[in-house]
């Protein structure tokens, strides 16, 4: 196993970590802060891994087939589970996020995931892109994370959340309009001709 795998995989461990650190914030009687900065903490290393797994994997030849597929699975599960668990538990006087942010962001993710299914059955040929909207997404997503768990305000936050939605909701159009198509190229979303009789 690769070292880029094995940080992979310490990321997918530090996961539940994290949720059980915020949980643990939220439970003691004075929100001791100990916990939060473990939190956050936990985060910054987790964000830290996967830069330095992804430098393995390109420039040491550490790339392997499990870390390709754990790679996204770990960011995925890092990003919604911070959104989720921040969504119901507030962080000292700090409003949790409000309901829509999470609802786009991981619903973007769902359709996204669920359209390349699609293609998929179809076999029809797809080249992955990023686009830049979609980094930036993820890119301010993470900062309003940071945001919330360094205490820097409810307004600053919410800016940040807005810019992460409308970001994530632009992504989501062009990779739709972008798969639609693929398929309209590939004759898939065509009626039948009808049968001579």
């Amino acid at each position: 196993m690769t070292w880029a795998t094995r940080i992979t995989i310490l990321r997918l461990i530090l996961v539940p970590v994290f949720v059980t650190l915020i949980v643990t914030y939220d439970d003691t009687d004075k929100r001791e802060e100990f916990w939060r900065w473990a939190a956050l903490a936990v985060f910054a290393i987790a964000g830290i891994s996967d830069a330095v797994d992804g430098y393995l994997a390109r420039h040491w030849n550490q790339g392997s087939a499990l870390g390709a597929l754990l790679d996204p699975i770990a960011d995925k599960l890092l990003l919604f589970s911070a959104l989720v668990t921040l969504s119901f538990i507030p962080v000292g006087r700090m409003h949790p996020f409000p309901i829509w942010f999470p609802a786009i962001i991981i619903s973007r993710d769902a359709l996204l995931l669920g359209g390349y299914g699609v293609l998929r059955h179809f076999h029809v040929p797809v080249e992955i892109k990023p686009h830049w909207t979609g980094k930036w997404s993820t890119f301010f997503t993470l900062l309003a994370i940071g945001a919330v768990l360094l205490k820097l305000g409810d307004r600053f936050t919410l800016g940040l959340c807005v810019v992460g939605a409308a970001t994530a909701l632009i992504c989501t159009i062009i990779y739709v309009r972008q798969g639609l198509a693929l398929l309209t190229h590939s004759g898939h979303t065509s009626a039948p001709a009808p049968k001579s009789s």
